[in-house]
C-alpha cells in the first residue's frame, strides 16, 4: 500500500471519519442516478470501512466498500464480499464508479443537470424582473 494512503488510513482509524455518514453522503448524491442503494445490512459497518448496496439503473447488483482509500467493488451482488481483493480498481468518486459500471448513469446524470439548468434559467429572469435574457 502506498505510504500517503496508509498515513490516510492510520488518520481515519482514529475514529475521526465516521464511514457510516460518508457512505449515507455517498447514497444522498447519486440515489437518483441508481434503481437501489443502501447501506448493507448484511456487512456492518467498521471504524475504517463502510459497506453499500446499489443496483444500477442497467439493473447490475453490486456492493461496494468505502474506506480511505475510495470505493471499490467488492460483491455481485447486494451483500457480498466475495471480490474484496486488494488489486481490485478502486475510485476516487461514486460518479467515476457509475460511469464505468452503468452505461444509463451518463445520461441520467446528463439528463438532470439539463433540468437543472432549466430551472435556473427561468428563475434568473424572474429574479431580475426580465422577461427574457439578451
Amino acid at each position: 500500500m502506498d505510504r500517503s494512503v496508509y498515513n490516510y488510513s492510520t488518520y481515519c482509524d482514529d475514529n475521526i471519519i465516521d464511514w457510516t455518514q460518508e457512505a449515507e453522503a455517498v447514497i444522498r448524491d447519486i440515489s437518483q442516478h441508481v434503481q437501489e442503494i443502501s447501506l448493507s445490512t448484511e456487512l456492518s459497518a467498521t471504524r475504517t470501512e463502510s459497506y453499500i448496496n446499489i443496483t444500477t439503473l442497467d439493473g447490475k447488483q453490486m456492493c461496494v466498500k468505502l474506506n480511505a482509500e475510495g470505493l471499490q467493488i467488492v460483491g455481485d451482488v447486494h451483500g457480498a464480499k466475495d471480490r474484496d481483493c486488494p488489486t481490485n480498481r478502486r475510485y476516487e468518486t461514486p460518479y467515476a464508479l457509475l460511469s464505468d459500471v452503468c452505461s444509463s448513469y451518463v445520461n441520467s446524470f446528463g439528463n438532470s443537470l439539463v433540468s437543472a439548468l432549466s430551472k435556473l434559467e427561468q428563475k434568473i429572469p424572474q429574479e431580475h424582473g426580465l422577461s427574457d435574457i439578451e
